[in-house]
């Protein structure tokens, strides 16, 4: 692990930590709409290095507001979800249909731009929907612990015992002993939040829960490998030193926070 992975890491921290705890709420929701901004124009890039243009500015203002309406208590609520997919689904289509660029590849720019909407921005939305929960902070506070624990612990534990490849063609890099010492550690610093963050919930359960929440994020870490391999990168983006992209940064929360935001719903 690099020094400036490490120290980058440790930089957005303080300030992560400030706009989740100390701000108001509308400060989370900025956050959260800038990175899936950001997030959608990686996807994007990476579609348009295969020769498929995306349709960048309708696709990030649809998600946006997306994450704006739905997800966040700050804003009046407008529709529902059904209303959101159908009106995401409908204006991209006809942003395409009267767009100046050639028939041909219509429906690859088409899915892509829509694949932006949903794959990016509605999964970031999750995290506002977690931390306009009761008590929001502190369960958000309690995933990205997680999640970190999870990448730390593969990392090191991969590095040290890694022999047998988890899934070779999409990312030959990751171990299944990596996996094993990420699930662990999740549920480790799960246990740890427990006494510290959510009380509420049983020590069994809090271990149970974070060994979950860590083999459901490293899905989403192989789902974007298995895109920037598609699409012939290494990286989603430079945007954060030694990290990557956001994409490449947040890919583990993007299935993460749903699962964790229903878990919460359900109990």
């Amino acid at each position: 692990m690099s020094t400036t992975r490490v120290l980058s890491g440790l930089a957005l921290i303080p300030i992560l930590f400030a706009v989740v705890w100390l701000l108001p709420p509308a400060y989370f929701v900025g956050l959260v709409v800038a990175a899936g901004v950001i997030g959608q124009w990686e996807l994007y890039a990476m579609a348009k290095a295969r020769g498929v243009e995306p349709l960048r500015v309708v696709g990030t203002a649809l998600g946006s507001l997306l994450i704006i309406n739905v997800y966040s208590p700050l804003y009046p609520y407008l529709g529902g979800p059904l209303f959101w997919i159908t009106l995401c689904v409908l204006t991209v289509l006809t942003a395409r249909l009267f767009s100046r660029r050639p028939v041909e590849g219509a429906l690859e720019d088409i899915a892509v731009t829509l694949l932006g909407i949903f794959y990016v921005a509605m999964l970031f939305g999750f995290q506002v929907a977690i931390h306009a929960g009761s008590p929001g902070k502190r369960w958000l506070v309690f995933l990205f612990l997680v999640i970190w624990a999870s990448d730390t612990g593969a990392y090191y534990a991969g590095t040290a015992m890694g022999r047998h490849r988890l899934y070779e063609k999409i990312s030959p890099k990751k171990s299944t002993e990596g996996l094993a010492g990420g699930t662990l550690a999740s549920a480790f610093i799960a246990v740890l939040c427990k006494a510290w963050l959510v009380p509420a919930i049983g020590w069994v359960e809090a271990a149970l829960l974070g060994a979950f929440l860590a083999l459901v994020g490293t899905v989403g870490d192989l789902v974007e490998s298995l895109i920037k391999r598609s699409a012939g990168v290494k990286d989603s983006g430079a945007l954060i030193p030694g990290h990557g992209g956001i994409l490449d940064r947040m890919d583990s929360m993007l299935f993460a926070a749903p699962v964790l935001f229903y878990y919460l719903r359900m109990r």
